[in-house]
């Protein structure tokens, strides 16, 4: 923790100003305790952790004071303190709030809105974060998740990149796109992985670009929808995608024609060759389906393969029949997926596989359609 009262009562913060001369000073003069148990803290000066202080002796406390909390940690919440003091009407280190039970990193006060961040840096399950959001939510807190840079992060520019679950779970939403803000202590700055399009299992592309503290704004910067430059980048790194898979299938299949995809293949007398380019492209919301898009739409094509059926008969009930056929997840997330597919290929003039589109065409829909979005949204 980084907040402390001292022996007359006063709240004492160690800032990225803090001078250590003082703190070492302090340590020998001055009892230090716990703004909530009022248990003793000592105040520890090391060399791998920033100054700190911590429960002599362990107790309930702890658990909301995030004791052992790492080094990275302790250093963010300096830095966005310090970041938040230039920026805002008010902001609190470690403030406890005692009707949610709850001490987000720091509490700030801005045009009369509530804001808590919460800079993450160790896995939290799924749950906890729902549990804390809500609550802040409740008492009109707006709840704001900060999750640590990834150790490994590709150049800068559109990139095929791994996110875990653990990043997953704190994607934001603007409108229609979707993107992930990180904050990286070593430089102090942000990185931002925006217009996030999902590509398989971890795997996503994304626009990855820093943001320095000085450029960063509050509330903080939203990106802006790709270019077509952008878009044409991240469309060739998802059809890179597609060629691979496709290889993948031919050298690494040990199913047979068990293998849904091959046997579709197999039935509709085709090979990868032959798939048309409108089968394996990005569509928003797929990540609610884990196989590659270019697997579960040609699955679709199989389908209405098997059951003699067109595209513009694919009501409600027999996209989720495809749904349960396909053993793909029957939500309405993975219907919505399904239903913006069936609604894309239709506009561009798609009833059966035998329709040809040349690139151009799917390109240019795709930009103005799925990824890219307009004003008027």
């Amino acid at each position: 923790m980084l907040v402390a009262h001292t022996e007359q009562g006063e709240l004492f913060v160690i800032t990225l100003d803090t001078c250590l001369k003082k703190l070492q000073q302090l340590r020998q003069t001055t009892t230090f305790y716990c703004p909530q148990c009022k248990q003793p803290l000592q105040l520890k000066i090391g060399r791998v952790k920033i100054p700190h202080f911590a429960h002599i002796k362990s107790n309930a406390c702890d658990a909301s004071f995030a004791e052992g909390e790492s080094a990275q940690h302790l250093l963010g919440k300096q830095q966005l303190f310090s970041f938040f003091q230039q920026r805002v009407e008010n902001v609190v280190l470690e403030s406890y709030l005692s009707p949610l039970q709850q001490r987000p990193d720091l509490f700030v006060t801005h045009y009369n809105k509530h804001y808590a961040i919460e800079f993450q840096c160790s896995v939290i399950p799924y749950k906890q974060v729902f549990e804390r959001t809500v609550g802040y939510e409740r008492h009109a807190i707006v709840p704001l998740w900060l999750v640590k840079t990834p150790n490994k992060i590709p150049t800068f520019g559109i990139r095929k990149i791994s996110l875990s679950q653990f990043y997953q779970q704190f994607f934001m939403r603007y409108k229609e796109q979707v993107y992930l803000i990180t904050y990286d202590t070593v430089h102090s700055r942000f990185i931002y992985f925006s217009n996030l399009q999902y590509v398989q299992g971890r795997t996503w592309i994304a626009n990855v670009q820093p943001l320095s503290l000085d450029a960063q704004s509050f509330p903080f910067f939203v990106p802006k929808p790709l270019t077509e430059q952008h878009l044409k980048e991240m469309f060739f790194l998802y059809q890179q995608h597609r060629a691979s898979f496709f290889r993948t299938k031919i050298l690494f299949n040990r199913k047979g024609l068990n293998d849904l995809f091959l046997r579709g293949l197999y039935e509709q007398r085709l090979n990868f060759e032959q798939l048309p380019n409108y089968i394996g492209i990005p569509i928003s919301g797929g990540e609610a389906i884990s196989l590659f898009s270019a697997e579960w739409q040609s699955h679709l094509f199989f389908f209405l393969h098997i059951f003699n059926l067109k595209l513009s008969q694919l009501d409600e009930q027999k996209i989720y029949a495809f749904l349960r056929w396909a053993k793909l997840p029957q939500s309405t997330e993975g219907f919505s997926a399904i239903k913006r597919y069936i609604t894309f290929l239709c506009k561009i003039g798609v009833e059966s596989i035998t329709n040809k589109i040349e690139d151009t065409t799917l390109f240019l829909h795709l930009f103005s359609e799925l990824i890219a979005f307009s004003e008027k949204n």
